[in-house]
């Protein structure tokens, strides 16, 4: 039976993937003079902001003089024009997700320095009963499943991963754990083969049957 719903934010709750993108961008433009790419940008996702930041840099996670404050001012200053409000019903479905008894997550491959903000400006404070965050050195999405299964005292068939990207899908099937592939974001339709062809256990294009299907899942 399903205890515990834990979602990605990126391209899951909202269609912010654009908008993490170019805040990297804009920022290593303002810092170093050079304009990545896109594709270069999105080929380091998966790690953390640090790690991101420090890729597209040339600099280590951890120096000193890593511009973290300057991104996270350049993420917080793009953001209500390029993703200004989550999903829509997103807000509705994680209250009446809580309210048939079921935990909530967030799991995201952000930090705190750009997850709080988004949290914030989408009214989802005080909605998440567990949040957890990326790793600057791997994609640690796998081992964060564990740590709550661990802190909610669930088995993998317990709870249920809501996450868009293909690597979502593989820490999904390393640790057990049920995934419903997010698939209605604007990114979506260029990540489809990958994604279809590492067998999700769900996937939906439509972010109004999520609901339906969690609620499925609690029978």
């Amino acid at each position: 039976m399903l205890k515990g719903v834990i979602f990605d934010m990126d391209g899951t709750l909202g269609d912010t993937v654009a908008l993490c993108v170019e805040a990297y961008r804009q920022t290593t433009l303002e810092v170093s003079g050079r304009l990545p790419e896109a594709g270069e940008v999105l080929g380091l996702f998966g790690i953390s902001d640090r790690g991101v930041l420090g890729g597209l840099l040339g600099m280590r996670y951890d120096a000193p003089e890593l511009p973290v404050e300057h991104f996270v001012k350049v993420y917080e200053r793009l953001h209500d024009n390029l993703a200004p409000a989550p999903y829509e019903g997103a807000v509705q479905v994680l209250k009446n997700i809580r309210d048939k008894g079921l935990k909530v997550g967030l799991l995201t491959g952000k930090e705190h320095y750009t997850a709080d903000p988004t949290i914030k400006r989408y009214g989802m404070e005080g909605l998440f009963d567990l949040i957890l965050t990326g790793q600057p050195t791997h994609n640690c999405k796998d081992e964060c499943l564990q740590e709550a299964m661990a802190t909610w005292g669930m088995s993998a068939d317990e709870i249920i991963y809501v996450g868009d990207a293909p690597t979502d899908i593989d820490h999904c099937h390393r640790v057990g754990v049920r995934i419903i592939n997010a698939a209605w974001g604007s990114h979506a339709a260029a990540e489809e083969a990958a994604c279809l062809a590492r067998n999700p256990d769900y996937r939906l294009t439509d972010f109004s049957k999520l609901e339906p299907l969690i609620t499925q899942l609690m029978i």
